[in-house]
């Protein structure tokens, strides 16, 4: 079979009614050379039942036997891809019409060197993203971080050449695609379009930033230790480059390291990064009082973030 020129990976878990509404969005595209790949996450309501009603060859549904996270949940739709580009789309999203189409042109006329486009989403709120908005100008790795440093809001639609995925696959663990985005932006250039194509939809019950945190001792510990890893990877990786031209997100990321080790059991070692984290970073008084609460009350900590999250 012919690869197709896009395929649209949806990673889901409990969206029965979401996933519909994300998947008839991809079938009104007048562009039709596409698959999809949605990516089940151990649901344990009816969204696979939901996603495999529709009868189009073009749809496929990969089902994960464990909960593991949206990264890993993309990192299986993308290997059980053939289209040429990846256009990530969540399962509380949806594509406006003719988007595809849109996104043809401009990876007809773009080089070889891009290894990514990015376009705009629109909050049903009213707000778009990213804001500001982009300049359609290329960005290298010191332009991705002056993006990083100065957005207000990042959610972008990406379209990603599949071939970028054997240098730069997503981590594999429950962590934010944040180390990815910065490995991605080292080896590979993205163009960033300021056209909105696609709907943010905010009206789930169970938000994906929501499930990062799931309950029980044995998963707060793990999610802490793939925080610390991650956020200790991204400080050796890109520190230095972070300071320089990006310090808001460098001072969120050694935070998360600091936070990670006091939820993770590790007081001692909290307390000699947040000394780090203070000498290094320009602190904020959000930033100060959570390490504060997580460093005296670890408990009281978790519960804030997970009540903060389900409000996002």
């Amino acid at each position: 079979m012919n690869k197709p020129q896009f395929t649209i990976v949806i990673p889901m878990y409990n969206r029965q009614r979401e996933i519909r509404r994300a998947l008839e969005s991809c079938l009104a595209q007048d562009f039709t050379d596409f698959e999809i790949v949605v990516v089940d996450d151990a649901s344990d309501d009816d969204s696979v039942a939901a996603a495999s009603a529709y009868c189009d060859l073009r749809i496929k549904v990969v089902c994960h036997a464990t909960n593991r996270g949206e990264c890993p949940a993309r990192n299986t739709g993308v290997a059980s891809s053939r289209g040429e580009w990846i256009v990530f789309l969540d399962s509380d999203h949806a594509l406006m019409p003719g988007s595809l189409s849109v996104i043809h042109r401009y990876i007809v006329q773009e080089s070889e060197d891009i290894g990514r486009l990015g376009f705009m989403f629109k909050f049903d709120t009213g707000e778009c993203s990213p804001d500001p908005a982009p300049d359609c100008s290329v960005w290298d790795y010191e332009g991705w971080l002056r993006f990083a440093q100065t957005a207000r809001l990042s959610d972008t639609l990406l379209c990603t050449r599949h071939s970028t995925f054997r240098t730069v696959p997503l981590t594999d663990s429950r962590v934010a695609p944040t180390e990815y985005n910065l490995e991605f932006a080292h080896n590979f250039k993205t163009r960033l379009i300021p056209v909105v194509l696609a709907i943010q939809y905010t009206d789930s019950a169970n938000r994906l930033t929501a499930n990062r945190v799931r309950s029980g001792r044995a998963s707060i510990l793990l999610r802490a230790s793939d925080d610390v890893a991650s956020s200790e990877r991204m400080l050796r990786n890109h520190g230095n480059a972070l300071r320089r031209h990006a310090p808001r997100p460098y001072e969120v990321i050694y935070r998360r390291l600091v936070l990670a080790n006091f939820v993770g059991g590790k007081w001692f070692v909290g307390v000699r990064l947040a000394f780090g984290y203070l000498w290094s970073c320009r602190p904020t008084f959000n930033g100060l009082a959570s390490i504060a609460v997580a460093a005296v009350w670890p408990t009281a900590f978790l519960a804030a973030r997970d009540w903060k999250a389900r409000r996002a």
